[in-house]
């Protein structure tokens, strides 16, 4: 359904719901006003015309604004005469919204407003957001990782004797190869200790 209305010596095809701008009417924003010249009414097929207005028809808008539009320059020129006149305007005009259209013999038309999204809690602008869990620390300059050698040189000899009958074997024939080199340095030694020790003898006795 839609209507044709009038006001400030201009002509507007309005439905319910659409927003238009007119020249300034009285009111404050938030208000309703009623424009009553109403030319034409319209539903479907069903067309009435005014003569010159269609009677008992009028159309209920609520006011959403009230400001100024953009400027225009005017410029009056006369040729010979050194007249040149220029002048800025900006035009009041008021925002409406057309709520309802009422008319004798046509079902009233009323806009209804679209109820508003539902927003998650996690999009709303005051939302707290849980922070994010800090990242694991990363290993510090000075701390490497030990390489196979150095792993080695930190086994214990606890460690060495429990890692089996090979290795246990090896270390017995190391210490029996020790004891036989120091049993034949000894014997090397012995007969020039003998010597020292008769010559000590005899000069004790004289």
């Amino acid at each position: 359904m839609y209507a044709v209305i009038r006001t400030g010596g201009k002509q507007y095809r309005v439905g319910p719901g659409d927003i238009i701008e007119v020249e300034k009417l009285p009111g404050r924003v938030g208000e309703t006003v009623v424009l009553d010249d109403v030319l034409l009414v319209a539903n479907g097929d069903q067309v009435v015309v005014g003569q010159p207005q269609v009677e008992g028809a009028r159309v209920e808008a609520r006011i959403t604004g009230q400001y100024r539009g953009e400027k225009i320059l005017v410029f009056r020129y006369r040729p010979k005469k050194r007249i040149r006149v220029r002048r800025g305007h900006r035009q009041y005009l008021t925002r409406l919204q057309i709520q309802a259209i009422h008319a004798e013999g046509f079902e009233s038309a009323v806009y209804t407003e679209p109820a508003p999204e539902s927003v998650s809690p996690a999009e709303e602008p005051g939302a707290e957001v849980a922070p994010e869990s800090p990242p694991p620390p990363a290993a510090e300059a000075g701390e490497v990782e030990a390489g196979p050698e150095a792993q080695a040189e930190e086994t214990s000899p606890e460690m060495a004797g429990e890692a089996g009958p090979e290795a246990s074997a090896g270390l017995e024939e190391g210490t029996q190869g020790t004891e036989q080199e120091d049993v034949a340095s000894a014997e090397e030694s012995s007969p020039e200790e003998a010597s020292a020790e008769d010559t000590g003898s005899e000069e004790g006795e004289a």
